[in-house]
């Protein structure tokens, strides 16, 4: 990491040699405030609109680089994330780190729980949960689709075509930089079957897709479970599953969730 100073200003940027040797939550850091500086009057216009919830930042866990597998999931938004934050007042270099302490202090919490009351909105961190308990060997990381909630719902709803954009590509932005500097070997899209979810996601890593997934298991249709690739600027080409959101309760996707867990267990057990 080198710096370059001026006017009682200092600038840090990276090259390739010492980003292998720095500490990955200073480069998941770095990167988060890179795209906020770059994108700071859209996201001072997401953090004006009071029926948008705060940005979510994906963090580093404890023991990160101690597991052998890395399993990121993502869901579509968290409904009015960090909306009680009075201290957020704007988003800047700083704010990055309490964003990122934010989700990392709900993910511990929710990690300690015993309870699995499927209550609306704990359907997820129900599923993060028994994912990381079945899965030891495996850092369990967190990202979303959509960066923001609308009106504690899903931001397509917004009535601005512009505003949704805005989102599009600041939430894309966060998700590329979560998977290229985390490098995660599986990845889990727990959106469900909304469709402005999978067009989004297929619009952020449409030169990453490789040929139409195919079903995870044999005799479940793959809208339930299916199984893809991504390829592109990473070491190997990454394992994904697309499937139901946790709390869809119907036959088929209670079906596809425990195949999917069974998989992943399989994936880590050594």
């Amino acid at each position: 990491m080198r710096h370059r100073g001026g006017k009682g200003v200092t600038e840090w940027y990276l090259d390739k040699a010492s980003a292998k040797n720095l500490d990955i939550e200073m480069l998941l850091v770095k990167r988060y405030q890179d795209i906020f500086k770059e994108n700071q009057e859209i996201i001072d216009a997401l953090l004006s609109n009071s029926n948008l919830s705060k940005i979510h930042l994906g963090f580093v866990p404890d023991g990160f680089k101690q597991k052998k597998h890395r399993i990121l999931i993502v869901g579509r938004e968290t409904r009015g994330w960090g909306e009680k934050r009075k201290d957020l007042e704007k988003y800047d270099q700083s704010s990055v780190y309490q964003l990122m302490s934010l989700s990392k202090s709900w993910v511990i919490r929710n990690l300690e729980r015993s309870d699995s009351v499927n209550k609306k909105g704990k359907c997820f961190f129900n599923f993060f949960r028994k994912v990381s308990q079945e899965n030891p060997n495996a850092s369990i990381l967190w990202a979303n689709i959509f960066c923001v909630s609308y009106k504690k719902s899903n931001p397509s709803k917004i009535d601005t075509k512009s505003v949704f954009a805005n989102i599009k590509k600041i939430s894309e932005s966060l998700l590329k930089a979560q998977i290229e500097i985390l490098q995660p070997n599986i990845i889990i899209f727990a959106s469900g079957l909304d469709n402005q979810a999978i067009i989004a996601r297929r619009d952020y890593f449409k030169d990453g897709l490789k040929p139409s997934g195919k079903s995870a298991v044999s005799g479940l249709d793959k809208k339930y479970l299916e199984q893809f690739y991504f390829s592109g600027n990473y070491d190997e080409d990454i394992l994904c599953y697309r499937t139901v959101h946790p709390s869809s309760r119907t036959e088929y996707s209670v079906i596809a969730l425990k195949e999917l867990r069974k998989i992943l267990k399989s994936k880590t057990i050594n």
